[in-house]
């Protein structure tokens, strides 16, 4: 019997030294894999630094954006001001310009009646200088006949 409970114990000594060897196989595989979620984990850390620096990076173009858009904003509302002054001194401009039309168009008339009144004087004083030297002709005459 002796014998036959070696035997026992041995096939208990295999059975639990093939178990320790599936159990180490098992250790080692987790080890592997626990190796292989470490180098995921600094992959997806570096992943994620890379991506921090990328988003500062897009804040940082993001403030400069609102700084030119700020900008952009102050120059549109200056150069409408400066377009609103330039309105309205064209229209002040127009309003002057249809004050001088209407001044020329009344001196235009005046000078018609300027001419108008010296061709007629032109020939008053003609008609005075024809009738002066007749006159002047018959006092001659008149002295003359003395």
């Amino acid at each position: 019997m002796s014998e036959q409970l070696l035997h026992q114990i041995l096939h208990k000594l295999d059975h639990i030294e093939s178990e320790q060897q599936s159990m180490k196989s098992d250790i080692q595989s987790m080890k592997s894999d626990i190796q292989s979620m470490k180098s995921d984990i600094g992959s997806l850390k570096s992943e994620q630094q890379a991506m921090k620096s990328d988003m500062q990076s897009m804040k940082s173009d993001i403030l400069e954006l609102k700084e030119t858009q700020n900008l952009m904003s102050t120059q549109l509302q200056e150069t409408n001001e400066i377009v609103r002054a330039i309105r309205d001194r064209q229209e002040e401009t127009d309003a002057k310009l249809d004050a001088l039309s209407m001044d020329v168009h009344k001196l235009h008339g005046e000078v018609a009646s300027v001419k108008t009144k010296q061709e007629r004087l032109e020939i008053i004083v003609e008609k005075l200088s024809a009738r002066s030297l007749e006159q002047e002709s018959e006092i001659r005459s008149i002295r003359l006949a003395k």
